[in-house]
């Protein structure tokens, strides 16, 4: 038992950070960063404004039980979690919870709250009230959260005192740790205060959004820009820059020039622009391997009130749909999109949301599907569309991905070229939020990275591909719902281990979901303003701002 009392007997995976290391460019931390930053007594104080711009801001919602997941890179500023994880080893360690514990298999988590910490605004210390309000509109019906599910599987949440909560299931929760961590999945479990809630409404509390984190909220305006002032004196530590501004730039080649004009400090960008900006002297961060990138083929949920059995690659044939599907994938040079979208900046593995080291990921399921187009007309005359057939693809950026879009339009590219018709659809993250959650998008395919960060990829199918799942980006299943059943209440790693490389990877490359890319890097690029930046290993968006150090004057 670790000293912070934290693991379950063969419960929780080893440190996985050594899979996916940081750039030489980005500084590792080995141990909590708030220990190494001296505290908020010995910081200077903050100086400055930080800019930043991305490709999209999500569906800018501002209360945790409302953002669908991706906003975090925005959120994640203002808001705490209960855990978070070591920036060397990956391991949980404590954020807001100073300690926990798991026991009964995984049924039983224990946390006890850090003392002292503050809502901002003077709105009081956060205490186990605020911990179980949060997770109880979480879970409740309309949440737009995508763990609602997960969390509606909680039996009992129990305020032993205002320090100490117990959250119980009926089954094994093997993996909670990871929904109330900051920020290794998407949609976590911020940490909300249940008095301001309540005393300003639910609008009133997403006009002024209340949280614990180094950054307080100060301004938003919709589809432009979001502010955050620094905290000084913040338990944890004190940003080094004064204010931090997010800016809403969709188009690559503007957030570019932007960067180059000092007229912002960092911007997200696509692997295929590092060489351009290596060459006008930009720096450049890279996070590798923190996403996987595929296309979504909507429609493959046959049991939901908007199945069209219509769709080439969802139809009831399944064989047929299966050799489309197995077309769309052969349609498709990945080693060149590799190349010239994400600028090289990844690898291409067959093996579906898996990096070619996890111990899932055997050399039989890393091969990738080839390119052959020749045998992709010949599988699509089979299924019965020998002229092909109309799509229409999604061209969407999501928050910390602001590469997709360039990648469907590649797909769509080779696509045509073996004979299928492909309409262009530009359409923001915000609008299509609807779409996913209500299954709304048969027939429609998009470039989706998944934010596969916590340790195990069944994680992420919880969210995104079963038949109970708040949302829709991968495949539903009956197969799939019963290797995602059998994983989550399972305690034992190594045989975890073994159903996701013996059973569930196999599966996988047989059924061919989507159109499978690959592991991707990602990438930042960075004025001169900006000094060290404390990254933790396999997080895919930006965050950690209140560890970026200002620049010596030079």
């Amino acid at each position: 038992m670790s000293k912070h009392d934290f693991r379950a007997p063969d419960c929780t995976p080893p440190a996985f950070a050594m899979r996916r290391r940081l750039s030489i460019t980005a500084l590792i931390m080995t141990a909590p960063l708030w220990a190494l930053a001296g505290g908020p007594g010995e910081a200077a104080r903050p100086e400055g404004t930080l800019t930043v711009a991305v490709a999209t801001f999500g569906n800018e919602r501002w209360l945790p039980h409302l953002y669908v997941g991706a906003e975090d890179v925005v959120l994640k500023p203002s808001y705490e979690n209960l855990l978070s994880r070591d920036p060397k080893t990956g391991e949980l360690i404590p954020m807001l919870a100073e300690r926990w514990q798991v026991s009964d298999g995984g049924r039983t988590w224990k946390f006890h709250l850090r003392k002292g910490v503050q809502f901002h605004g003077g709105r009081g210390e956060v205490t186990a009230e605020d911990v179980k309000f949060t997770f109880t509109t979480i879970a409740k019906d309309g949440s737009a959260n995508s763990l609602a599910p997960e969390f509606r599987l909680i039996k009992s949440v129990e305020i032993e005192d205002p320090h100490t909560i117990t959250v119980r299931f009926d089954k094994a929760s093997v993996a909670f740790g990871n929904k109330v961590t900051q920020g290794l999945f998407a949609s976590v479990a911020f940490i909300q205060s249940k008095r301001h809630l309540e005393s300003a409404g639910e609008q009133g509390a997403e006009r002024q959004p209340v949280a614990t984190g180094p950054w307080k909220f100060v301004e938003h305006v919709r589809g432009d820009r979001i502010v955050y002032e620094a905290v000084e004196n913040h338990w944890r530590t004190v940003p080094h820059f004064k204010r931090l501004v997010f800016v809403k730039v969709p188009e690559p080649a503007t957030r570019m020039a932007m960067l180059r004009a000092g007229s912002v400090d960092v911007i997200e960008i696509g692997g295929e622009y590092v060489e351009e900006l290596k060459r006008v002297g930009v720096r450049t961060i890279v996070m590798p391997n923190v996403s996987w990138v595929y296309i979504i083929l909507g429609g493959q949920w046959p049991t939901k009130a908007t199945y069209d059995r219509n769709v080439p690659w969802a139809q009831p044939d399944a064989e047929r749909a299966r050799k489309v599907r197995l077309a769309l994938n052969l349609a498709v040079d990945k080693h060149a999109i590799m190349e010239r979208m994400l600028g090289g900046l990844g690898s291409v593995v067959g093996s579906w949301l898996s990096y070619p080291t996890d111990a899932w990921a055997t050399d039989a399921l890393k091969k990738p599907y080839p390119y052959d187009p020749a045998k992709a007309k010949g599988l699509l005359a089979e299924a019965g569309y020998p002229k092909g057939f109309e799509v229409t693809m999604n061209l969407t950026a999501w928050p910390g991905r602001g590469y997709l879009p360039d990648v469907g339009e590649a797909v769509a590219t080779y696509w045509e070229k073996v004979g299928i018709k492909v309409k262009r659809r530009p359409v923001d993250r915000a609008v299509f939020a609807a779409d996913f959650r209500a299954r709304a998008y048969p027939g429609v395919t998009l470039a989706y990275a998944a934010p596969l960060v916590g340790p195990e990829p069944w994680e992420i199918m919880i969210r995104g591909g079963h038949t109970k799942a708040a949302l829709n980006l991968f495949v539903e299943h009956p197969k799939l719902d019963e290797f995602v059943d059998r994983l989550a209440v399972e305690a034992n790693y190594k045989e975890r281990v073994r159903i996701m490389r013996d059973e569930l990877g196999p599966w996988f490359q047989d059924h061919i979901p989507g159109v499978a890319i690959g592991a991707a890097h990602a990438i930042a690029g960075v004025g001169p303003k900006v000094g060290e930046w404390p990254l933790i290993p396999g997080h895919m968006g930006f965050h950690n701002w209140e560890y970026v150090t200002r620049a010596a004057a030079r």
